[in-house]
């Protein structure tokens, strides 16, 4: 029974790993695109961290109420972060330094809309 239930775990979850756009670098989140992903962030609110320009140079800012640390836990000090908002933040780190420097979009709109909404 335990092992059909793991089966039956691991094939529900299969379609929606694979229709998630992985990009540079393994950049899973905003559709795998680093510009915007280091850029405005998250795509989700509330969240533990937003980015700060210099974009490829600063570090992100904690957002006020949460734990100064990328821990889910925080005793007596705010919210706990997220998994999600843990991963993302070392991703940040990660990723968005190799930028050297940051630019402005060139295109329509700021970035978040082409070529689809991510």
């Amino acid at each position: 029974m335990r092992i059909r239930t793991m089966l039956l775990l691991t094939l529900l979850a299969a379609p929606a790993a694979a229709s998630a756009q992985v990009g540079e670098q393994g950049l899973v989140w905003r559709a795998g695109d680093p510009f915007v992903f280091c850029r405005y962030g998250l795509d989700q609110t509330p969240r533990a961290w937003f980015p700060v320009p210099n974009y490829a140079t600063s570090i992100p800012m904690v957002t006020p109420g949460y734990c100064p640390l990328p821990v889910p836990y925080c005793m007596n000090a705010g919210t706990g972060w997220s998994p999600t908002e843990i991963w993302s933040y070392f991703d940040y780190l990660r990723i968005c330094p190799q930028a050297e420097r940051s630019g402005d979009w060139q295109g329509a709109g700021d970035g978040t809309t082409v070529p689809i909404k991510h």
